[in-house]
């Protein structure tokens, strides 16, 4: 049966020499892996472009509940938004790495899809959108995300552990103010943080998830994110 959802594009593997499979949060399904084939074809219409991490797809799909492939397919897709800036400014494009592989750790088996999937609508949209004092938003996303994915922070209580880190550049008083400063803000408001604390909080943050979600290992994009934040 064919479906209509939205979906946001966390990455894609080559498949057979023109294939790929792509791997998909959507707003109905959560995520799903999808075969979508000949796009690597020289006479492919769309190519890759519109399966680049954070994409947004308006999708008409098809949907098994049990695959032993654990495949599903696609019948249609079009771009649900139209990027201005993310695939063309290296920050954004780093952080749109960092954000789809956190993604792809943590967004397994949550209820509130369309909650889940409004929420980082919203924030594509406003990477995308912003000209400036978008730096902190991949930390805003982890905070707010925290509240979707069952462990959210509250109070400064539920953040102190100075062991978390072995070295801090700042201090974790300013690491638990930034914190909870982004955990009552809004996505639109600007979070001024110079590069030491963003780099703190950063770290802090990832330990705290994997503190909370089972089997939370290291994110290789975060390599990337340090160089360019440095």
């Amino acid at each position: 049966m064919l479906h209509k959802t939205r979906g946001i594009v966390l990455n894609y593997i080559k498949y057979r020499e023109t294939s790929i499979i792509a791997r998909i949060y959507t707003e109905s399904f959560g995520i799903q892996s999808y075969i979508i084939n000949s796009v690597r074809s020289q006479r492919s219409k769309k190519g890759l472009a519109l399966l680049q991490p954070l994409t947004v797809l308006d999708m008409v799909v098809y949907f098994k509940n049990q695959k032993s492939d654990g495949l599903q397919r696609i019948s249609e897709y079009k771009p649900a938004h139209s990027f201005t800036s993310i695939p063309f400014d290296v920050k954004k494009s780093a952080m749109a790495l960092f954000v789809t592989e956190l993604l792809t750790k943590v967004l397994k088996e949550e209820d509130d899809r369309g909650q889940v999937f409004e929420f980082l609508f919203q924030f594509i949209l406003m990477l995308d959108q912003k000209r400036d004092g978008y730096e902190s938003l991949h930390l805003y996303l982890m905070v707010q995300l925290t509240h979707y994915i069952g462990f959210g922070v509250h109070h400064k209580k539920e953040l102190q552990n100075d062991g978390l880190l072995h070295e801090v550049s700042t201090s974790y008083e300013e690491i638990y103010e930034a914190v909870l400063t982004m955990n009552a803000n809004h996505l639109s408001d600007v979070v001024e943080m110079n590069n030491l604390l963003r780099r703190d909080v950063l770290n802090y943050l990832i330990e705290y998830y994997k503190l909370h979600v089972i089997g939370f290992k290291e994110l290789k994009s975060l390599d990337v994110l340090a160089q360019i934040f440095r």
